[in-house]
């Protein structure tokens, strides 16, 4: 569902993002234009009730150095995010600033969405950004969307679980084996699954993937692995549903990414796949109980970690008013003082000069989230570049096809062939 703030807009909802593939170009307001010279802006984003918070005590920064320029929000969860996107884009009523995934910038950027940055005074200052992350906004070294902050994949997990178990915790240089080992301890001392299901979910396989040396997506938008490589995840994965390490198939077949479906919430598994940014302030509260982070299991080769924006943000292609927009954006990612204000609820700030003065100022989830970051820097990897147009529809496939795995009507292997014809095909249009 859509979340409207007092200042916001509401449009009717609906559930295709394939709609982009209409190849239907944005049109963005301004028949709610303020009176006079006041000029309106439309931004929305996915997130939860305490980013919106927060969000909106910038605008309200922002408004006050710039009374001639109205920002109207609005939000929704991931998954409803860019159901309405899509709707709002077929139907000519995007906003002028959205929030942005790395995975749909391509998709956006060549059905003509989006706007190019530094163009015809289109202007935002990312001179404190590490040009790696930066790529991950760019497409032909056009930029379309500048990250608003980074995080990287990680494991959250409850370390009162694991020692109850007699289990060492999570940490550095543990492994694949550790992982199914441990996990299995944990399930069996108490009720709950060691871990929600990962087995569902693109980001955490493109991991896996990595750490073989393999990517999602060759440079010329072709898929980087096999039918082979899909069918070894998921059989590792449904084994360990199928031992009751993981959440079974009822609970994974909810999980759509938002705090409200996630077994780790819930309080019935232990540890969960996720991102960094995932601990907020609020997060103990959220969860329950005190989490931790921990890098991904590998088996002694390569992290496949990467610095990966957390989000990114853009400029709708027909927004009446493209250089405003600008001004909003260089505000909020390059102002020390909002910085402040916004801390991590975005992930850690893009803008290495943000995040280096919101450091010293944080604690409890946050500052585990900032040290844990810092630590794996050395790390990381650069993000990749965007993926091709289509491959919004090979991660909901991805996800959907898995859950004929865990319910049992598709082997792994079936499953993982039906897969890669639908990648292909989505790929090809």
């Amino acid at each position: 569902m859509l979340t409207t703030h007092s200042r916001g807009w509401r449009r009717p909802a609906a559930v295709v993002l394939a709609a982009l593939a209409l190849g239907v170009t944005a049109a963005c307001g301004g028949d709610d234009e303020a009176s006079g010279d006041t000029v309106t802006l439309h931004f929305t984003w996915w997130g939860n009730a305490d980013r919106a918070d927060l969000t909106e005590q910038a605008i309200d920064m922002f408004e006050a150095e710039h009374p001639d320029i109205r920002i109207e929000t609005s939000f929704a969860e991931f998954n409803a995010y860019w159901e309405k996107m899509a709707t709002q884009i077929a139907g000519g009523s995007a906003p002028d600033i959205l929030q942005m995934d790395y995975r749909y910038v391509r998709e956006y950027a060549e059905r003509n969405v989006l706007r190019e940055f530094n163009v015809d005074g289109v202007d935002v200052d990312t001179s404190a950004m590490e040009p790696g992350l930066l790529k991950a906004g760019e497409i032909d070294g056009t930029a379309y969307a500048i990250p608003m902050s980074q995080n990287t994949q990680a494991l959250l997990y409850d370390p009162a679980a694991w020692a109850a178990a007699g289990e060492q915790a999570p940490g550095e240089e543990w492994s694949w084996d550790d992982l199914e080992q441990g996990g299995a301890a944990v399930a069996a001392a108490g009720e709950v699954a060691a871990l929600s299901d990962f087995g569902q979910i693109e980001d955490w396989f493109e991991v896996w993937l990595r750490q073989q040396g393999k990517e999602l997506y060759t440079e010329d938008g072709e898929l980087g692995y096999t039918t082979d490589d899909v069918a070894a995840y998921w059989t590792f994965t449904n084994g360990l549903r199928e031992a009751g390490i993981v959440s079974p198939a009822e609970e994974t077949a909810t999980m759509d990414g938002s705090q409200a479906n996630s077994p780790l919430a819930k309080q019935t598994s232990a540890a969960e796949f996720n991102y960094d940014s995932g601990l907020t302030a609020d997060s103990w509260e959220i969860y329950g109980r005190e989490l931790a982070l921990a890098p991904f299991p590998t088996d002694g080769g390569e992290l496949g970690q990467y610095a990966k924006p957390s989000m990114l943000i853009c400029i709708s292609q027909r927004s009446e008013h493209p250089e405003e927009a600008a001004q909003f954006i260089d505000f909020l990612l390059n102002d020390i003082e909002v910085g402040e204000l916004l801390g991590t609820s975005r992930g850690m700030p893009a803008n290495a000069e943000v995040r280096e003065a919101i450091g010293a100022d944080l604690e409890g989830p946050p500052l585990l989230a900032y040290e844990f970051e810092q630590a794996l820097l050395p790390q990381l990897a650069d993000a990749p570049a965007p993926p091709p147009r289509g491959a919004g529809s090979v991660k909901a496939a991805f996800q959907r096809i898995y859950d004929d795995v865990i319910f049992g009507s598709a082997t792994p292997e079936d499953a993982a062939a039906r897969f890669i014809a639908e990648a292909e095909q989505a790929l090809a249009q």
